[in-house]
């Protein structure tokens, strides 16, 4: 039988719904009270990586450590929302953890998040979209609530599946709009281009498009993204900003 105990399950909770945090993060959105030092929670994920309940993905460019729930840490703590990490995926999940908790600190908009593999899980059980974003983003703003798809792109897809997932929010009815965030400008005009080109001339007013170079650090910023929203270039903080 492994040691652990109602604490350390505590602690470890949020890695059910974030699927990988790093270490700030994970105390951030824990309800425990022990472990809330860097160095008390660094001292329990080694040994509870040791007693094979959590696994770590340490980024090869910012050299964060990043833990998540084994196949046995998800049936001591969350068995209805397994992970369905994919270790080629590893760097791309992290960051999109990253990105979803930076957005909630923007709590007079952004009220919720459900990354992929929680959607995954709810549609096993009920009818869904044939295309599941990375996440979902629930907010209010102007007091009209929405619903949001969150795509985190990290490299250049090939122009065919760029229209195809785009031409697939133009037209869901479940989303209000549709996050695109992207590690650099450049990468994010090519996207930019390719609907402009292919789609409606008003895609701009549902698909949203916004740039950050923070995306690949080892902390996304937010205050210095900026992107497209109803063909003008925005700022992502002034477009959400309190009392706008």
């Amino acid at each position: 039988m492994v040691a652990v105990n109602f604490e350390h399950i505590n602690f470890l909770r949020p890695l059910s719904e974030w699927r990988m945090l790093d270490i700030e993060n994970l105390i951030s959105l824990s309800s425990g009270k022990r472990y809330q030092s860097y160095d008390s929670a660094r001292l329990l994920l080694k040994s509870l990586e040791r007693k094979k309940i959590i696994q770590i993905y340490r980024d090869p460019w910012n050299k964060k450590n990043y833990a998540f729930l084994s196949k046995l840490g998800e049936k001591l703590i969350g068995p209805d929302t397994p992970s369905l990490l994919q270790e080629e995926t590893y760097y791309h999940d992290s960051k999109v953890s990253a990105l979803c908790y930076e957005i909630l600190k923007l709590k007079h908009v952004f009220h919720n998040v459900e990354l992929e593999h929680k959607i995954k899980n709810i549609s096993k059980k009920s009818s869904f979209d044939d295309i599941v974003p990375d996440a979902r983003v629930f907010g209010q703003f102007n007091d009209v609530s929405f619903l949001s798809a969150l795509e985190l792109e990290l490299h250049q897809k090939e122009r065919g599946r760029i229209i195809t997932k785009a031409k697939h929010y133009l037209n869901s009815t479940y989303y209000n709009h549709a996050f695109y965030f992207f590690p650099d400008k450049s990468l994010m005009n090519i996207y930019f281009k390719a609907m402009k080109d292919s789609l409606s001339s008003d895609f701009n007013q549902k698909i949203f498009l916004f740039a950050a170079a923070s995306i690949s650090g080892s902390r996304p910023n937010l205050e210095k993204a900026v992107g497209f929203v109803s063909n003008k270039e925005v700022s992502f903080y002034e477009l959400f900003k309190e009392g706008k």
